[in-house]
C-alpha cells in the first residue's frame, strides 16, 4: 500500500513539472515575442548591434530608415521573455542591443535588420548564433560571435574583421582588407580587396590574396591551406607544414629554400612577409599555370621555375 502511495506521488510530481516548465526548469512549448521598430538615420552614420544569445542578419534596403525586427524565444515559459529587453538608442552610431533585466534569462533573440546603402555597420556582437551580412557597407567593422558561423556576401566600403569559435567564416565580396579568426571550423575568403591575418584550428583555410599591406599570417592546425596569390604581388613567402606536403602551381616564386616541409621565396620585388603555417595538412600556393610541383613530406628537394 505504501509503495502505491509513493508511486502516485511521483507521478503527480512529474505531471506538475510537465505543466509548469517556466517554473521548474523543464523545457516545454516555445514562447515567442516579436519586436519591430523603424528609425530614420543620417547618411554615412553608423550602426552597432549587441546581441547576447542568438543570430543577427543584416542586409540593405533602399530608403533613409533602419528597420529592426527581432524575435525573442524561450522554451521555459513566457516569464523568461520578460527578463530580456530590446533597446534601440538613436544617435551616431545607432545602437541596437539586447539587455538582460533578470538573472540568467533562458532566452534567445534573433535579429533581422535592414540598413540604407549609405549607412555603415560598425560592429555586430553575439553568441550561439550566426552573423550574416549581405551587401552591407562596412568600414573598420568587427563581427564577433561564438558557437556560430559568420557569412558575408558583399561588403562595400572599408576593412572587415570576423571572429568566431566553433563556427566557420565565409567572406565574399568585401572591398576592404579582411581579417578572420576562428577555431574548429574553416575560413574562406574570396573577391576581397586584400587579406590580413587568417587563423583557425582544426579546419581548412582557403583564400584569394589580391593584395597585402604588411606582414600577413595564415595559419591552421589539422587542416590544409590553399592560397591563390595575385600576379604582380610583391611579397616574401614562408610556408611551413608538418605531416603534409607543399605544392606551388605556376607562381613566379624565386626560391631561397625548399624542402619537404618548408618553402621560402620571393614574389615580385619582395616586401612584407606572408607566413603560412599548418600541421597535419597540405599547403597549396597557386596562381595560373601548369600542374603543381609537389614536395612530399620528409623528402628534401629543390626546383627551378622558368
Amino acid at each position: 500500500m505504501q509503495e502505491t502511495v509513493y508511486a502516485a506521488l511521483a507521478l503527480a510530481v512529474l505531471a506538475a513539472l510537465a505543466v509548469l516548465p517556466g517554473c521548474t526548469g523543464v523545457p516545454g512549448l516555445e514562447a515567442t515575442e516579436e519586436f519591430n521598430r523603424t528609425v530614420t538615420v543620417e547618411p554615412e552614420s553608423g550602426v552597432v548591434v549587441i546581441n547576447r544569445n542568438g543570430g543577427v542578419t543584416v542586409d540593405v534596403r533602399e530608403g533613409e530608415t533602419v528597420a529592426v525586427s527581432a524575435v525573442k524565444r524561450s522554451v521555459y515559459g513566457r516569464g523568461e521573455l520578460d527578463k530580456v529587453r530590446i533597446e534601440v538608442t538613436e544617435g551616431d552610431p545607432l545602437r541596437i542591443e539586447t539587455v538582460h533585466t533578470g538573472f540568467n534569462p533562458r532566452v534567445s533573440v534573433d535579429y533581422t535588420i535592414h540598413l540604407p546603402p549609405t549607412v555603415v555597420l560598425r560592429r555586430v556582437e553575439s553568441s550561439n548564433g550566426p552573423i550574416e551580412l549581405s551587401g552591407v557597407r562596412v568600414n573598420g567593422t568587427e563581427l564577433a560571435t561564438s558557437n556560430g558561423p559568420v557569412r558575408v556576401d558583399g561588403a562595400p566600403g572599408g576593412d572587415l574583421a570576423a571572429a568566431s569559435s566553433n563556427g566557420g567564416i565565409e567572406i565574399r565580396g568585401a572591398e576592404g582588407y579582411v581579417t578572420a579568426r576562428t577555431s574548429n571550423a574553416p575560413i574562406t575568403v574570396e573577391e576581397s580587396g586584400g587579406v590580413a591575418d587568417l587563423d583557425t584550428s582544426n579546419g581548412p583555410v582557403s583564400a584569394e590574396v589580391p593584395a597585402i599591406r604588411g606582414d600577413v599570417t595564415v595559419s591552421s592546425s589539422n587542416g590544409p591551406i590553399t592560397l591563390r596569390l595575385a600576379e604582380g604581388l610583391d611579397a616574401r613567402i614562408v610556408a611551413t607544414t608538418s605531416n603534409g606536403r607543399i605544392a606551388v602551381n605556376d607562381l613566379a616564386l624565386r626560391l631561397e629554400e625548399s624542402s619537404g616541409t618548408r618553402v621560402f621565396g620571393t614574389l615580385g620585388e619582395g616586401g612584407p612577409t606572408i607566413t603560412v603555417t599548418t600541421s597535419n595538412g597540405n599547403i597549396d600556393l597557386s596562381g595560373l599555370g601548369p600542374p603543381a610541383t609537389i614536395y612530399p613530406s620528409g623528402i628534401n628537394s629543390t626546383f627551378e621555375q622558368s
